[in-house]
């Protein structure tokens, strides 16, 4: 017995429909895997920036010999510290970091934080600690 004309068309078209189908969902989740790891999805993620510091102990001193170029004084937290009272304080600067920019110990802080400092600078939005220095007899 032969099998009729219209039996094998509905048989053929749902075959090809399913396998449409399936082409098409694997196409979108290709899709939603690119986007997401190429960072078109999700939170923009924020870099810590590059500064370099240099110390100067007979100036009392620190120095930033590098800088990226948006790199700004409102994401760093500077704290100074007296090693031996314990004694801390926060400097809050305001502008664009840039290289050659200096950070007197003599006139940035008090007369209670004098003698053996630690400076210790902090990237704020990625909580990274940029570098920590101790400076004897400011």
């Amino acid at each position: 017995m032969k099998p009729s004309k219209g039996t094998i068309n509905k048989n053929a078209v749902s075959a090809v429909i399913g396998v449409i189908i399936m082409v098409a969902i694997t196409v979108a989740m290709a899709a939603v895997a690119y986007a997401y790891f190429t960072g078109m999805i999700g939170e923009q993620k924020t870099e810590t920036p590059v500064i370099e510091f240099v110390k100067s102990d007979t100036e009392k001193t620190i120095i930033i010999s590098t800088a990226d170029v948006d790199a700004n004084w409102n994401d760093i937290n500077i704290v100074f510290m007296n090693t031996t009272t314990s004694a801390s304080l926060t400097i809050p600067k305001s502008g664009l970091i840039n290289a050659g920019d200096i950070i007197d110990l003599h006139n940035d802080i008090t007369p209670a934080l004098r003698g053996k400092v630690t400076v210790t600078f902090m990237h704020i939005p990625t909580n990274t600690l940029l570098g920590t220095y101790t400076i004897d007899n400011v």
